[in-house]
């Protein structure tokens, strides 16, 4: 037995004895009562009665969580006195359900937490905390529930189902997913998902209605328009489907809905049995008329042919194209005339586009090192010193020039000649000037007119460079398209001159250099696409010789078949190349002895590394939507270069865009 203190029993619940009052004998719990507040319970066999009167809440909080073993959070406006009456033996369970109804009825509410911890909170707070529910189970804990629907409208649902939720409770709904969630009593979510599973069922129907006079897809158009819309002449729920290669309609809704309809399309198809009709005006919308009218022509004349042996002479249909409206007039025997229409159905459909987006990487780097020494020893009129020099074609300056200037300067002071004088030091500065690297040197001049000097040039060059094309084209299903951006250079073919060398003239073409794309994708069932490309990279190299009007180009072309997926980048092919090339110029036999032959050689090598990319990425642009994010994206690239570009974030497309737009003058 429990043993209550004099502490409680001033509180007024000294006998507020529930379930946790397990006593050591198997006999029933005594009876206690003090200060007016009047409560009994007996315990056996872990079975409760409670009778209670007047008890505070915070008290049976206290006993229920002894009695449970759950952790219990208490809000502090949870107070007040609450009565209690049971007369039948309680479980630990049934007692804790008692518990809920008691803070139910009380205003109040228990929300479950993590690990056995229930949040005690009013009514009203309870909504905004409640968990997910965990089964259906009812009872009197706030919970939260997610009810998808299948078949009836979230928004109608929530309608139904508000009159049996508690007045705290919240309906919300979703009409992106067509879900409802529910946050309300356990018991009540309960009876709400047993609502929903009847209202929400399937109770439409399927029916195939075949055909004989009257096209599917035309039928179908009928039906639609009979039954939607605000001109609908029907207040059915049905939606109909044509299926072209049976030439049958396919209807579903409501079962009475659907035996109406089919009664109705039944005698619109007989109704039009005219055996008269044999033509017919089809309009394409996709499809060229001049693509489909072969096709009809071959069909009929097969189609003439298996009518032919059971029907008597039947004559081969007429097909003929009218290209200002883009459509096709047929003039054939009405069961011929129905395939025709059938097969016309199937084939002017809205083709598929893809967005063709090209990358062309070519990465180099080129280095060049030179290292030599020129020296020039000369005598002058009265010296035995021999004249001797070396000099290298490649290499600048010129040390000829630089000693020519000298004694040239010398030997004209006194002003004659002296345009010879100066043209030799033109000639001595233009050496320099193309110089580069680094030069070191001495030279000069002795009183006999003798000449000397000596240039060490050195030169360590790398040049890196990195040109990246994207070039990118949209192409319809199976069409070719082809891009170039780039110029046409005159070439040369030919060159003929008449008797004694009059009339000449030379005979010229144009040929394109830049950046080319041609290709032609075939988009399959799935992501896959079949690509034929032909990309071209070409360039103007420079002219064959110095004296030559004739020009190198530099290609590089590419021509095969891939197969793609939708949006991935592959990479199509790609050139790495490497040239180094070693010219030494010496002086024979000097010019290989060790050490000393450094003095009497030039070396200049050179490495040139190129690696060529290029990689590919088609998107399949399949409806209008597609095509506008395309088109977004690049224009929004556009647009926010202009603006990078500019101090005032000012873009010309855009305002070009905006004032083509304008609907007012």
């Amino acid at each position: 037995m429990r043993d209550y203190r004099p502490a409680r029993k001033s509180k007024g619940i000294a006998a507020l004895l529930m379930g946790g009052m397990i006593g050591a004998s198997a006999g029933w719990g005594q009876t206690y009562s003090t200060s007016g507040a009047a409560g009994q319970a007996q315990t056996v066999n872990n079975q409760h009665i409670i009778n209670l009167k007047d008890v505070e809440i915070s008290a049976l909080i206290d006993d229920v969580s002894t009695i449970t073993g759950y952790t219990f959070v208490v809000h502090p406006s949870v107070r007040g006195k609450v009565t209690v009456s049971s007369q039948t033996p309680l479980s630990t369970d049934e007692v804790f359900q008692v518990f809920l109804s008691t803070l139910r009825v009380h205003g109040f509410a228990a929300v479950p937490g993590a690990n056995g911890v229930y949040k005690i909170v009013p009514e009203q707070s309870a909504t905004a905390e409640a968990a997910l529910a965990r089964a259906d189970v009812g009872g009197d804990l706030v919970e939260t529930a997610v009810f998808k629907l299948g078949n009836v409208d979230s928004v109608e649902a929530a309608q139904m189902i508000k009159p049996v939720t508690n007045p705290q409770g919240q309906v919300t709904t979703s009409a992106n997913t067509n879900s409802l969630i529910v946050v309300d009593y356990a018991a009540n979510i309960a009876r709400v998902r047993k609502i929903l599973a009847q209202i929400d069922e399937d109770r439409s129907s399927i029916s195939t209605v075949a055909l004989e006079n009257t096209p599917a897809k035309e039928m179908a158009q009928t039906v639609n328009a009979l039954t939607s819309g605000n001109s609908r002449a029907f207040n059915f729920d049905i939606g109909a489907v044509p299926v072209n290669s049976g030439n049958m309609l396919l209807l579903r809704g409501e079962t009475r809905d659907v035996a109406r309809m089919v009664e109705i399309v039944e005698q619109l198809d007989a109704d039009s049995r005219v055996t008269e009709e044999s033509l017919k005006v089809i309009p394409l919308d996709h499809a060229q008329a001049s693509d489909i009218a072969p096709i009809l022509q071959g069909l009929g004349a097969r189609m003439t042919e298996t009518l032919s042996p059971g029907r008597g002479e039947v004559s081969a249909p007429a097909v003929v194209i009218h290209e200002p409206t883009n459509a096709i007039i047929i003039n054939a025997e009405p069961r011929i005339l129905r395939q025709l229409e059938s097969v016309v159905a199937e084939l002017d459909v809205r083709r598929s586009q893809v967005l063709v987006e090209a990358i062309v990487v070519e990465l180099s780097d080129t280095a060049t090192r030179e290292l030599g020494l020129q020296f020039v020893v000369g005598g002058g009129e009265d010296n035995t010193v021999p004249f001797a020099t070396t000099n290298f074609s490649r290499a600048t300056p010129n040390i000829l020039s630089i000693a020519g200037a000298l004694v040239a300067d010398n030997n004209f002071d006194n002003g004659e000649n002296g345009g010879g004088s100066s043209a030799l030091r033109d000639l001595a500065v233009n050496s320099l000037l193309g110089t580069s690297g680094s030069l070191l040197g001495f030279g000069g001049t002795s009183d006999d007119g003798g000449v000397f000097g000596a240039i060490v040039n050195a030169v360590d060059e790398d040049t890196d460079s990195s040109i990246l094309s994207t070039p990118s084209v949209l192409a319809l299903d199976n069409e070719t398209a082809s891009f170039l951006s780039g110029q046409e250079i005159p070439i040369t073919t030919g060159e003929a001159l008449g008797t004694n060398n009059a009339n000449p003239f030379r005979t010229v073409e144009r040929e394109d250099v830049g950046v080319q794309l041609e290709v032609r994708p075939q988009v399959g069932e799935g992501d896959a696409i079949k690509l034929f490309i032909r990309q071209e990279v070409s360039s103007v190299f420079g002219p064959v010789t110095s004296a030559s009007a004739d020009l190198i180009t530099n290609k590089r072309e590419l021509t095969t078949t891939v197969l793609a997926d939708d949006g991935d980048i592959i990479v199509l092919g790609g050139l790495i190349q490497e040239d180094e090339q070693l010219r030494v110029s010496k002086v024979p036999v000097l010019g290989d002895v060790p050490l000393l032959g450094r003095a009497f050689r030039y070396d200049d090598t050179s490495s040139t590394r190129t690696n060529l990319m290029v990689f590919l990425r088609p998107t399949v642009v399949r409806d209008a939507a597609d095509a506008r994010a395309a088109t977004n994206r690049r224009y929004d690239y556009i647009v926010d270069a202009q603006r990078e570009a500019t101090p005032d974030g000012y873009s010309s497309l855009e305002q070009l865009i905006e004032d083509l737009e304008r609907t007012d003058p």
